[in-house]
């Protein structure tokens, strides 16, 4: 709905003003904003709720027509009442242009555009565009310029950073009173000059246009009040397997105020086309080597719908289906660099290329009819794999050739408008004819030769917004390259990259950990707190990542004179269909959700390997399931995500909140294999409006378990919180108002063993019983309980024993110790520097671990490969020891010794082979290792920097609970 436009000096003439009078001034607003604008434009911006006003002296627009250039100074404008906004109107040398201001429901920002309406030729190249050129009266203490900043690729080089040319988002004016202007415009291109009160914002289109097209408008300026917070993030992020310097990557007061990124987010959601209404699943076919698959052959289709089956089972709606067609299309025919248009399509690309098969009239193969009618069986929606810069062979004019590549050089280029109509046309037959949910779109280049990457990617946003705007409904997984050129190129797609790059495992530094699933869990999470907080992007768009991919690359021996080095090609036959961690999926799972819970992409699952399918529990199928789903009955609280803690990176952890009013959910993640704590305050920081009481109530690992505000049970808003969390660990809770469970007596700091089981407890004649309180074994805790009402408890029994009690008014407290041998999830080795360098400890490993690792066996019975071996994450039932360090390399020289004896220590990768980028550490297999002994190990290491050595930790633990309750000293 257009805001409110009313008209504060004499009366329109026929819609139009003309002359003006310098007293004539014009106001739009809404509820909370209002614009008043003046002869020549903006004359004020105020916050109708606050009352904080900007000013402004002068606001004009200019631009550049092939050799004509135009400046609004010197022009009076007629001005008209449109729509619900205001329109200027300029006329000069035969050329014609309108800027309108807009302001509409909800907006807490006002828009600008210029408009060409009429030009001297009909054909004719818009180089500049400045639709902000603004003064404003108050002074301006700082600015603040986000620009197209790309963590997730490492140190850039100067050739990256010249591939992808784009420049500046907008800025930010800080005055006093922590009064603040943001100024953006939709495009990446920006150049932002600044001097003091007066500020421009242009970019250059080199856009050919034709006025058969209609009118010309500029991308879309947005002028916004926003109140800061003096909450700050750093200008740069530190790269999440890094161990962060003092100063490094700038300090938190060098970057944007959390304000600030919330008025460009909430900018940003106003424009989304069409998004989904509730959280949407996507298998991601691919990750799982599905480009190996032959579904031409009956074994082939046998071996993809087990994949779908399991995708089914899980609750996932839709599949991006790449397998290969032999009967179809074939590598060798490929016209793409990366080897890949075969699988295009769902395997007629290279058919559509080159003009042999219409989406309107030619028959659909029945190896193709086959798998859409078995996923729509599974109900199922699949996603066809695009690349729309291929040479499509329907009409020469939009084809370019690169230079500088001697190979496969020839693209479709994005800024030809026919193209984009084809594009448009071929995309919109083909999902109506198949019946498909919508595409994955890739090798989506937007700096080709011969024209402007501003016209490629005008071009490409145009493609995309039309299919939004024809089908709505539609499902567009966005690849490379369009993650890169910032949040107006995503307003069309669900989603941009997961990961923000391509997510081989060979693609990215790892975070040093035996678990791959776990690294992508960091890698995700590092990435969305980057789309989150550098590129402003809001909930609805930002993607899942849970799992991981499959590596393709295989070792193969290449000799370089007399030197034999490692190599490696990618594999299109059968490879790694074998690769679920089925110990690191659940922390992958959590970090999705908590972080990009809209667009749950989902990766690697069990299926191509009949063994991983046969044995794949119901209950992991149940859990993920269960997941997914509450995705969706929360969704107004995932709407309202926000990153706590900072980002994700070494020696720290991380985590978001979801809080409605005053409840909600908190995701917290250490991933570290240290223990750490995690420290947050109960107040506006987390999400949180209204200043109630709250428990906090544990949903994962220990489900059920209440969380104590130390003597008191019930937190406050304002509390500060501490949890202590196990290394490599995700934990969830739910902030539930007290008042919920104000007749119940609340049991903190216990969970059950057994769910049919659950903590019970009953209080009556002075005695408080507690029963089925759980802990982990060997572990001091306190368990404790909160009573409706007042009372004195005269004995406290827990799980049937009577223990020493204090009591605080309603809350009655007790230390106890769970009984047994602690050894828990990532238990570290405690190590002791000895004055020769090396490092001594000790460690015992309880009877019981090696039973875990028993059962593990038996309910996940693969028949392990040599190759599965040499996969950290795969054979789980092995009890591995782990050498951390931050940074590592494989070329470092270590030795350790166990019993005085030397132990073996193996190099170990998030890829499948020796790939020294891919490089984790150092670990020893300690399955065989005798239980309930105290064991003796040195470890000697080079000299290191400060802080990258990290320790020794178990794997493959999982921690243990029990309701049995260790004696008291002198207790018979």
């Amino acid at each position: 709905m257009p805001g409110i436009l009313r008209l504060t000096a004499s009366l329109f003439l026929l819609g139009v003003v003309a002359p003006i009078c310098s007293a004539q001034t014009f106001s739009l607003e809404n509820a909370e904003f209002a614009a008043n604008l003046g002869p020549r434009g903006l004359l004020s911006l105020q916050n109708k709720v606050s009352g904080e006003t900007v000013h402004f002296q002068g606001d004009e627009f200019s631009l550049e027509i092939d050799q004509d250039s135009f400046a609004s100074t010197g022009i009076t404008p007629a001005i008209k009442q449109e729509n619900g906004g205001v329109a200027y109107y300029y006329e000069r040398d035969g050329y014609s242009f309108k800027v309108k201001y807009e302001l509409r429901k909800g907006w807490r920002f006002l828009t600008k555009q210029v408009q060409i309406l009429n030009a001297k030729s009909p054909d004719f190249v818009v180089r500049k565009m400045e639709p902000i050129h603004i003064s404003v009266r108050e002074a301006v203490e700082k600015t603040v310029t986000p620009d197209s900043y790309l963590p997730q690729f490492g140190p850039p080089s100067k050739e990256f950073l010249s591939f992808i040319p784009t420049k500046q988002f907008g800025t930010f004016l800080r005055m006093e009173g922590a009064r603040g202007l943001m100024l953006v415009v939709q495009n990446p291109y920006l150049q932002v000059t600044q001097n003091g009160r007066d500020t421009s914002i242009r970019y250059d289109p080199e856009i050919q246009w034709r006025s058969e097209w209609g009118s010309f408008s500029s991308d879309l300026a947005i002028v916004g009040l926003y109140h800061q917070s003096g909450n700050h993030i750093p200008s740069k992020m530190t790269y999440e397997w890094k161990v962060r310097s003092k100063g490094e990557y700038g300090e938190a007061k060098d970057g944007a105020d959390v304000a600030e990124v919330r008025a460009f987010t909430e900018a940003v959601r106003a424009f989304l086309l069409h998004p989904s209404p509730n959280p949407i699943s996507v298998e991601v076919g691919w990750t799982l080597n599905d480009y190996q698959i032959d579904v031409s052959t009956q074994e082939g289709r046998a071996e993809y719908k087990r994949v779908m089956d399991t995708a089914s089972s899980l609750g996932i709606e839709s599949l991006l289906y790449a397998p290969a067609n032999s009967s179809l299309a074939l590598l060798e025919n490929d016209a793409d660099d990366w080897n890949w248009e075969h699988v295009l399509w769902l395997g007629l690309g290279q058919k559509i290329r080159s003009g042999e098969w219409n989406p309107e009239k030619s028959p659909i193969p029945e190896s193709i009819t086959d798998m859409l009618d078995y996923a729509r069986s599974k109900r199922l929606g699949i996603l066809a794999y695009v690349y729309p810069s291929l040479p499509f062979a329907q009409n020469s004019a939009w084809i370019v050739a690169d230079p500088k590549k001697k190979s496969k050089n020839s693209y479709a280029t994005l800024a030809s408008r026919e193209f984009q109509d084809f594009l448009i046309h071929e995309l919109l037959a083909f999902k109506r004819r198949t019946g498909i949910a919508g595409y994955s779109f890739d090798y989506a280049f937007l700096n080709v030769p011969g024209s402007s990457s501003y016209s490629q990617w005008w071009g490409w946003r145009r493609v995309m917004e039309s299919l939004r705007e024809a089908e709505p409904g539609i499902v567009i997984d966005g690849r490379q390259s369009y993650q890169m050129y910032g949040p107006w190129s995503w307003l069309a797609g669900s989603y941009p990259h997961p990961t923000g790059n391509d997510e081989q495992p060979e693609s990215f530094t790892p975070y040093p950990d035996l678990h791959f699933d776990r690294v992508s869990g960091n890698r995700a999470r590092f990435v969305n707190y980057w789309y989150r907080n550098y590129q402003f992007a809001p909930q609805e768009v930002i993607p899942g990542y849970m799992t991981h991919q499959t590596a393709r690359n295989a070792n193969i021996s290449a000799t370089d004179g007399s030197i034999e080095k490692p190599n490696s090609k990618t594999v299109y036959t059968s490879f790694r269909a074998r690769d679920w961690d089925c110990l690191g999926f659940k922390y992958s799972v959590l970090s999705s959700i908590a972080t990009g819970g809209w667009n749950n992409v989902v990766d690697m699952i069990p299926g191509r390997d009949p063994a991983e399918f046969e044995h794949f529990s119901e209950g992991d199928k149940t859990w993920i399931r269960t997941w997914l789903r509450w995705t969706v009955d929360n969704k107004e609280f995932l709407s309202k995500t926000r990153t706590i803690l900072g980002q994700p990176a070494m020696d720290r952890v991380d985590g978001t909140s979801a809080i409605l009013g005053n409840r909600g959910y908190l995701f917290l993640f250490n991933p570290n294999y240290e223990a750490l704590s995690a420290e947050f305050r109960l107040d506006s920081s987390t999400g949180l409006t209204e200043k109630n009481e709250f428990l906090l109530k544990e949903l994962y690992p220990e489900a059920g378990k209440f969380i104590p505000q130390p003597e008191n049970g019930l937190w406050k808003y304002g509390n500060s919180v501490s949890l202590r969390l196990d290394g490599t660990s995700a934990t969830v809770l739910q902030l539930v108002p007290a008042a919920d469970l104000a007749s119940e007596i609340i049991v903190f700091g216990a969970s059950s063993v057994d769910p049919a089981h659950p903590v019970q407890s009953t209080f009556g004649d002075g005695i408080l019983t507690i029963n089925h309180a759980a802990g982990e074994i060997g572990t001091q805790a306190e368990v404790s309980a909160l009573l409706p009402k007042e009372g004195q408890v005269k004995q406290l029994q827990i799980n049937g024993k009577k223990v020493p009690f204090v009591q605080h008014g309603r809350y009655v407290s007790a230390q106890v110790k769970f009984a047994g041998t602690a050894f828990s999830h990532s238990q570290q080795v405690s190590l002791k520097a000895e004055v020769d360098g090396s490092f001594t400890g000790t460690f015992l490993v309880p009877s019981r671990i090696k039973s875990q690792l028993a059962r593990r066996h038996d309910s996940w019975p693969i028949p392990w490969t040599k190759e599965d071996y040499d996969t950290t994450w795969l054979v789980p039932e092995r009890l591995l020891l782990f050498l951390q360090i931050a940074e590592p390399s494989d070329a470092t020289p270590v030795n350790m010794e166990m019993d005085r004896s030397p132990l073996q220590l193996i190099r170990a990768y998030a890829s499948v082979r020796e790939h020294p980028e891919s490089f984790v550490g150092w670990y020893a297999d300690l399955s065989q290792v005798d239980s309930d002994k105290t064991h003796t190990v040195r470890l000697n290491l080079p000299k290191m920097e400060p802080g990258h050595f990290k320790g020794l930790f178990f794997d493959n633990v999982e921690s243990e609970f029990t309701e049995q309750l260790a004696d008291y000293p002198g207790e018979t």
